[in-house]
């Protein structure tokens, strides 16, 4: 039986608050998860992200 890797991704959508896009932008990039499960507004939960690969 062969073995096969699959990548899943959570996706979450949250509200960021800012003064501008660049800034909403900037918070995006850098919030920590404990914020990220605070301020969620949907969880769609996992996906697959890529499909099965085998593992040589």
């Amino acid at each position: 039986m062969a073995r096969y890797e699959v990548e899943y991704a959570l996706f979450r959508k949250c509200v960021i608050e800012a003064d501008s896009l660049e800034e909403a932008n900037d918070k995006a990039h850098t919030i920590e998860d404990e914020e990220i499960e605070r301020t969620e507004t949907e969880n769609t939960g996992y996906v697959v992200w890529n499909e099965p690969t085998e593992i040589k």
